[in-house]
């Protein structure tokens, strides 16, 4: 059907490093490269659930980092979810759950839209 989460992507640019925090409250910087999809989840959410909770789930060429606002409580055996409200703050995410997909050369923002399941973020994916 072709049905996208957001009527148009705004392609923007973005950052080349962000600064995270781990579960543990360790500041980390990294550094963001092309064909980085940022998924950022909330708690109780179940579209963001799979992207937490379900280890294997990878994207064809794609980096997934799982970002928070807020701390969201992970157990043993989860993906690492980062603490990076300035992150989400350089790339104009207002909200979770939302992804942005990152590529190219300067980093820039080639697509984006609401989270409702790691199927949906494939399909949109899929075009790059």
């Amino acid at each position: 059907m072709g049905l996208r989460s957001i009527d148009s992507p705004r392609r923007r640019p973005a950052p080349t490093t962000a600064h995270l925090t781990d579960s543990v409250g360790v500041a980390h910087e990294v550094a963001l490269e092309p064909r980085t999809l940022i998924v950022a989840v909330k708690p109780n959410c179940d579209g963001c659930r799979p992207f937490v909770e379900e280890l294997s789930l990878e994207f064809a060429n794609w980096h997934l980092l799982v970002v928070t606002r807020d701390s969201v409580a992970t157990e043993g055996g989860h993906r690492q979810v980062w603490l990076a409200p300035e992150l989400l703050e350089a790339l104009e995410i207002g909200s979770a759950p939302f992804f942005v997909a990152l590529d190219g050369s300067p980093l820039t923002v080639v697509t984006e839209g609401v989270v409702f399941a790691p199927e949906q973020v494939a399909r949109e994916l899929s075009e790059f």
